[in-house]
């Protein structure tokens, strides 16, 4: 059916996308950089350890927590003002609905439902599998799985065009052309990826698998590049880390594409990351953008996603963007509990993150044969 992508090459593949992590310190969790200050959990600086060496699981629960509702939160808020342009709406002030699908207050979009649909993927295989993740895309594109309104009212084109493809050839072969377009689907459904088995994860693999998971339906430089980045930036937040520390990405660097993604998309000054607020398209670098933005110049979780929300554009998928930033930041406690309490499923969502956590994740399933040219792959 598929190739598993063996565990010597997987760990070798990881390793050759991170060329600046030190090797040997404990499970591969990075370096302290040399200019951050204490971590926001108490002066401590990044594990030495497995992930799992954070300060208070209880903390560390309420951020994985935080991350999966805040994805689904934003995207509900979101919606009343997608595809409308700033300035020609009422601002909202909370979760109503409405919006160009006529939702009730706490149903989602597309964000959500390929979010959910990875989570269930991942609980149910114990691993990433592309194979199993594209054919329940395909399930809730065909037969509405995993939709808020049990049909899928909403899917991005380059997701489409991908589902399309998986059904006329499932594997990749390496001849595959990459696209130029870059749409914002790879992260704004991430937060399960990231969030799944991470107290006995690496860095790098939480990295690279990131990237697994963004190329299945958006086969890009740039949209694996914003997605590593993502990534490593929900990591930091995990692990309880300061604003300023979550932004210096550097430990996670897997080359040039990365390094330029995050120079793009992460900005010292609050003037420049205020002119972000101009572009609020599809666009993979708008939405990472929106979401530093709102990470760093907005006192809340909840007004950075009403601000988000009312900059409209593809508000839905840019306040889910953010959404599992802030929310894997500021812990679920600070979601609005009405939010949280109006949310479709919202009570299941939250224990799909509790059991991703719960993981312990074996090597992924690839249907990209680039992955396994250095070594026969092991069906």
């Amino acid at each position: 059916r598929g190739c598993h992508v063996p565990v010597g090459l997987a760990v070798r593949y990881v390793d050759r996308l991170t060329p600046r992590l030190q090797r040997g310190r404990g499970r591969g969790c990075p370096e302290r950089s040399p200019d951050l200050g204490g971590s926001r959990s108490g002066g401590r600086g990044p594990a030495s350890g497995p992930l799992c060496d954070t300060w208070g699981m209880s903390d560390f629960l309420s951020r994985a927590r935080g991350a999966l509702m805040g994805l689904a939160v934003g995207d509900a808020v979101g919606t009343t003002n997608e595809f409308k342009w700033a300035g020609t709406f009422d601002p909202i002030t909370d979760m109503v609905g409405g919006g160009p699908f006529l939702l009730k207050p706490g149903q989602w979009t597309d964000d959500t439902s390929m979010a959910l649909c990875i989570a269930d993927s991942l609980l149910a295989q114990g691993r990433y599998d592309s194979f199993d993740v594209m054919d329940r895309y395909q399930r809730w594109f065909s037969e509405g799985y995993r939709s808020s309104t049990d049909r899928c009212f909403d899917i991005g084109g380059q997701v489409r065009a991908a589902l399309f493809d998986y059904q006329h050839e499932r594997r990749v072969p390496v001849t595959a052309e990459r696209t130029n377009s870059a749409g914002n689907g790879g992260i704004m459904r991430l937060a399960p990826m990231v969030i799944a088995g991470f107290r006995s994860r690496s860095p790098r693999e939480v990295v690279a698998t990131a990237r697994l998971s963004a190329r299945d339906t958006h086969f890009s430089v740039e949209a694996e590049a914003a997605t590593e980045v993502f990534a490593a930036l929900l990591v930091g937040a995990l692990l309880g880390w300061s604003p300023e520390q979550i932004m210096d990405v550097s430990w996670a660097s897997t080359g040039a594409a990365f390094d330029e993604m995050a120079a793009r998309v992460i900005s010292p000054d609050p003037q420049v990351r205020a002119s972000w607020e101009a572009e609020t398209s599809g666009y993979i670098v708008n939405g990472l953008r929106l979401a530093v933005h709102g990470l760093l110049d907005f006192p809340s979780f909840k007004d950075a996603t009403l601000a988000i929300s009312n900059m409209g554009g593809d508000s839905d998928t840019n306040a889910a963007i953010y959404g599992q930033l802030g929310g894997a930041f500021y812990g679920i406690e600070a979601i609005p509990a009405s939010w949280r309490s109006t949310l479709y499923q919202g009570e299941e969502i939250d224990q799909l993150a509790r059991d991703l956590v719960d993981l312990r994740l074996e090597p992924p399933v690839t249907r990209f044969d680039e992955d396994l040219q250095d070594e026969a792959p092991s069906v």
